[in-house]
Parts: structure tokens; C-alpha cells; sequence
């Protein structure tokens, strides 16, 4: 089946019609023949989300749907062309029936897409799980195969790595933004810094989203179009009415010494600086979600996440919609970017990045999830990212700059960062 393309237009829902969505549920006997799961469908061509609430791989393309100008342009639109898919859904999870999943730019006017699968399989946190086929007319069968890796596609085990900047000019850009906030021109920048990674063979994604699973189980897990990573920043979570973000800021090395740990953690909550960057994002997300909320937890102080290699601070706030609020992807893009990934006042930090950041960041620190025809659905900011093009891969890693930041150390947490692709890629 040819794709189907929309944009958004007026004639999008009446074109969306002529799809029909089937959701089935997967029986026992099925799922055994996917040792760990439906992650064992998550191939180099699948596209990937696994988080422990939601797994779903796609397969295919039944529409493209297309923001020429970027969530900037308004993405309520595609919920509504989802709600124009017929269905017929026997399990009425989030995530059945029709789902639009995806990856969308840092940069609010980038053009983007998102993409309805022609083939979903789906897991929910109990071990529920199920497929959903999408046509024109009538959805065909699914189709399950385990992903295997072909036996001539031999891993890279060479590679060469190379920083787009200089040390000493990243850090020269850390110094130009750090006198910047001093003088009031703005109060946080988030400046990200790039590697690139060449391999002497292509890197094998199904490999590397594997080793992503085992090495932060809890994060969101991803590959649409080889942009993959492990985010551990929650942006917007819908369930019906229940609403989530877990923004994230302020960063602290993890070791191996659990009591050196536990005093490392109360350095980052007492940290001036640290707390400073953080509830700038607290208070943005905040803002931004109240207006649409009958009832909104915001805590006073934030607790700690802890990673394999790194430990955040975090705020985990949760609130109950009004009846007329907007979808999860609709409530994501008014979110984004936070100050976690841009800085505040946004508009002030946007035109300090373009004047001076040096890189284009792409998918980088943008939105990856899904939302479904319910208005359900998962975003996450997408960093602890790389993208991938053969045996090539640039990995992208960002700071927090306030008054009072550091060059040096502020370098030191982007190699931090940046050991969570690394240590999925590179294998020598």
C-alpha cells in the first residue's frame, strides 16, 4: 500500500477516513514465541518506543503526517485525523487502535512528520499486549517476525571520535554565555556540544537499542529513523484526565560507592546553583500546565534521580485535566522546549543559541513519543541521543548555564552525559 500523506489541512480528517484500524489482542502462544517480549521485534527498520509504561514497534507506514512548519504550526489537528481512522479496537489500551509515533526537532518551526504504522504491537505494564494493522479499506493480518540480525552484518569494532568544537572554543562559548546571564541579557542558556563517532563498519541499531535496554531499564528508549536514545526526561504523559512531567536539572556524577553516592546527592540538592537551574524548569512546566488543569501537585523541593552514570535533580508533578483539555501531543508541544533544554526567557535563550551554539541540533533535545485517537500518549525530551547513518553517529550532550557556571565543569557534565550513547556504540 502506498502511504497516504497529509498535512494539516481541512481535508486531512475526510482522506484519514478511507484507513481502517484493527487491534487484536496477542494470546499466550504468540507472545512465547517472542522470547523478551515484543522488544523482540524492535529490528534496524523498526521504529521503537519501550518505557516501562508503554512498549510499541512499528513496522511500515499506513500515513505520514506532516508539519511543514513544525509544532509551531499547531499539531491539534493530528488527533483529529486519528479519530477519523475507523476502528475496531478489542483491547482499549493507550496505545490501540490508531497511533501516531515519532520524532520532532528542537526547533519549534523546523518542518517535521510524524507516522501512522501500518503495523503496531503493543505491550502495557501488566503484559497485556496486542497488534494493530492499519489499510486502506480493510487492515490486513499482521505480520509477526523476530528480528534477527543478519549474519553477514558484523558489528563495527573500530572507531574514531571526534568533538564538532574544540575544548578550549566550547568552553570559550560557556564563558561568552555565563557573561551574557551576568549582565542580565538573559538568567539560564542551555548549550549543547556534539561529538561524532565513525565506525569501520555501519553500527547495527537492534544492537545498540539492546544495550540501551539493559543499561537504563527505566528511561524512555527510542529509534524513528536513526534517531535513537534513552531519555530520562519525562515531558508530558497523558492517561485520560491523569497528567505527568518529570522535568529534570542539575546534574552530579554517579560512582561506584554507594555511601560516597548518598553524599553526592546531598551536594546536588544543596547546590545554589543547581537548585536555581532547576526550579526555572519547574516553573515554566508548571505554568504552562495549570491553565489546563482542575488540580495540579507541584512539590516544594525536588527529589533525586539516579542513573548508571549521572544523577539528576527531579520534580514530579502530576495533575487531573479539565474535561476540555488538549491531547497529550498538543499539551507537549505548548511545553517545549523547557528551560531543561533551551533556557529562560525562552525567546532570549532561542536567540542566543542561534547567534552562538555552533551546531544544529535536529532532532536533538526535541519531542519523541506518541499519542493516540484517545488524545493519550508519551513525550520525552530527546536527549542521551544519537543519530545514526551508517557507520557514522553524532552524539549530542547539553548544560545548564547560570550565573555562576563553569567552563571546565560545565565540560566535565557533557562527557558525563555523553557516556550513555557511548557506551551503547562503541564496543572495541
Amino acid at each position: 500500500m502506498t502511504p497516504l500523506t497529509f498535512s494539516s489541512s481541512a481535508d486531512a480528517p475526510r482522506e484519514a477516513a478511507r484507513l481502517v484500524a484493527r487491534t487484536i489482542r496477542l494470546d499466550a502462544d504468540t507472545l512465547a514465541r517472542l522470547p523478551g517480549g515484543v522488544s523482540a521485534l524492535a529490528g534496524d527498520d523498526a521504529r521503537v518506543w519501550m518505557h516501562p509504561s508503554a512498549q510499541l514497534i512499528a513496522h511500515g507506514v499506513a500515513a505520514r503526517l506532516e508539519l511543514p512548519h513544525g509544532v509551531e504550526g499547531g499539531v491539534a489537528w493530528i488527533r483529529e485525523v486519528l479519530s477519523s481512522i475507523g476502528a475496531a479496537d478489542a483491547v482499549g489500551r493507550p496505545g490501540c487502535g490508531p497511533v501516531a509515533l515519532g520524532a520532532l526537532p528542537f526547533d519549534r518551526t523546523e518542518p517535521a512528520a510524524l507516522i501512522v504504522p501500518a503495523q503496531l504491537v503493543g505491550m502495557a505494564p501488566d503484559g497485556t499486549a496486542w497488534v494493530t494493522t492499519i489499510g486502506e479499506g480493510a487492515a490486513p493480518a499482521p505480520h509477526l517476525e523476530r528480528a534477527r540480525a543478519e549474519a553477514h552484518r558484523r558489528s563495527p569494532d573500530s572507531f574514531t571520535l571526534r568533538s564538532a568544537l574544540p575544548h578550549d572554543e566550547w568552553c570559550a562559548r560557556i564563558a561568552h554565555a555565563v557573561a551574557d546571564i551576568q549582565r542580565g541579557d538573559l538568567s539560564k542558556v542551555v548549550v549543547a556540544r556534539a561529538v561524532d563517532v565513525e565506525a569501520n563498519r555501519p553500527i547495527v541499531v537492534e544492537e545498540v537499542l539492546r544495550r540501551l535496554t539493559a543499561l537504563y531499564p527505566s528511561c524512555a528508549i527510542f529509534h524513528f529513523d536513526g534517531f535513537l536514545g534513552a531519555s530520562p526526561e519525562l515531558l508530558l504523559s497523558r492517561r485520560a484526565r491523569a497528567v505527568s512531567s518529570h522535568p529534570l536539572a542539575g546534574t552530579y556524577a554517579v560512582s561506584a560507592d554507594v555511601d560516597a553516592d548518598r553524599r553526592f546527592s546531598e551536594v546536588l540538592r544543596k547546590s545554589a546553583k543547581d537548585q536555581r537551574e532547576h526550579r526555572f524548569v519547574v516553573e515554566a512546566v508548571a505554568a504552562a500546565l495549570g491553565p489546563e488543569c482542575a488540580s495540579l501537585d507541584v512539590p516544594s523541593e525536588p527529589s533525586i534521580l539516579s542513573l548508571r552514570n549521572v544523577m539528576h535533580l527531579g520534580t514530579s508533578i502530576h495533575g487531573q485535566l479539565r474535561e476540555t483539555a488538549p491531547d497529550a501531543l498538543t499539551l507537549a508541544a505548548r511545553l517545549h522546549p523547557t528551560p531543561a533544554v533551551c533556557g529562560t526567557p525562552r525567546g532570549a535563550a532561542e536567540a542566543w543559541l542561534v547567534a552562538h551554539e555552533g551546531i544544529r541540533r535536529g532532532l536533538y533535545a526535541g519531542l519523541v513519543g506518541w499519542v493516540d485517537a484517545r488524545g493519550d500518549g508519551d513525550w520525552f525530551i530527546g536527549i542521551r541521543s544519537a543519530t545514526v547513518d551508517g557507520a557514522r553517529a553524532r552524539m549530542v550532550a547539553g548544560v545548564g548555564v547560570v550565573a555562576g557556571s563553569s567552563p571546565e565543569a560545565e565540560l566535565v557534565e557533557t562527557q558525563l552525559k555523553l557516556q550513555a550513547m557511548l557506551a551503547a556504540i562503541i564496543r572495541p
